[in-house]
């Protein structure tokens, strides 16, 4: 009986594991495929495109790419988001790690208020501020620019990169900065000197979050900018979906030039963003 008991437990689990692995097998397929089928279709002619669409290419090109940029000024607009992400990237990872610091090791009878004001910013939606934001930015003279746009980025981005960094600072040891004051450290000193090359981790994981955040955002650069010189290439992929609506070669090849950064991003760091979240366990163990 036992024997039979433990064939047919083997058994169940062998069916539950396949289960699940056929599940994730499905799953991946229609993940991947959209992503491989415009991959291909930029490399299609117009008329390949419009009489089978999921064909491959019979004569590969890559003029949807020449195109793409030459009339939908991509260029312009990838140098754009290029500035916009790693400026405020840069920004958000300074800002997030100064104020972690004093968050996490500088008590004062502030710092809870502080820290939960800007804890705060992870319950707002951009919808709730976009008419006051818009009305500040205006006034200042800063919409339209490429200065306005980095500053709304980093202010947004902020809050969840501060809560991050700080969670991971706490996880520090005291002992140390003790020590460290005890042989006459200053704040600035061991910020630079210790917190820094021990939150590289974290400091890490927040620069590939708001550099995702920061290229794929749409709504605010919609909004916020009106001339080729500020608009970021989201914007600038959103409209082929207007007067170029019918060039589906220049709409895949566009769409690609904006995913394949961010693909390769997450390929080559996706093990970093893990690390970023387990490591201050692992300081606390």
């Amino acid at each position: 009986m036992s024997e039979y008991n433990l064939r047919t437990e083997k058994e169940q689990n062998i069916f539950s594991k396949t289960l699940i692995y056929l599940v994730f097998i499905i799953f991946t397929i229609f993940t991947i495929f959209p992503l491989f089928w415009v991959y291909y279709s930029s490399l299609k002619p117009q008329l390949e495109i419009i009489r089978d669409p999921f064909a491959f290419p019979k004569e590969p090109t890559i003029n949807n790419f020449i195109q793409a940029i030459k009339v939908g000024k991509l260029n312009k607009y990838v140098l754009n988001s290029v500035i916009y992400t790693f400026v405020s990237s840069s920004l958000v990872v300074s800002f997030a790690m100064m104020a972690s610091f004093a968050f996490a090791k500088i008590k004062n009878r502030a710092t809870p208020i502080l820290y939960n004001s800007f804890l705060m910013g992870l319950l707002i939606t951009i919808q709730a501020i976009l008419i006051p934001l818009f009305i500040s930015m205006t006034r200042m003279g800063l919409r339209d620019t490429r200065i306005g746009i980095i500053l709304i980025y980093t202010a947004i981005n902020l809050p969840l990169a501060i809560y991050l960094g700080t969670e991971f600072v706490k996880a520090i040891p005291d002992s140390l900065i003790e020590s460290a004051q005890i042989d006459g450290a200053s704040h600035f000193t061991i910020f630079f000197k210790l917190i820094v090359p021990m939150s590289t981790p974290v400091m890490v994981t927040i620069f590939i979050f708001t550099v995702l955040a920061c290229w794929n955002e749409f709504m605010l650069a919609l909004v916020f900018t009106s001339s080729d010189t500020a608009r970021s290439l989201p914007v600038g992929i959103f409209a082929f979906s207007g007067p170029l609506a019918t060039e589906y070669g220049m709409q895949f090849a566009a769409l690609v030039i904006g995913m394949t950064p961010m693909i390769l991003l997450y390929i080559i760091f996706h093990k970093q963003i893990t690390k970023g979240f387990t490591a201050g366990g692992a300081l606390k163990g």
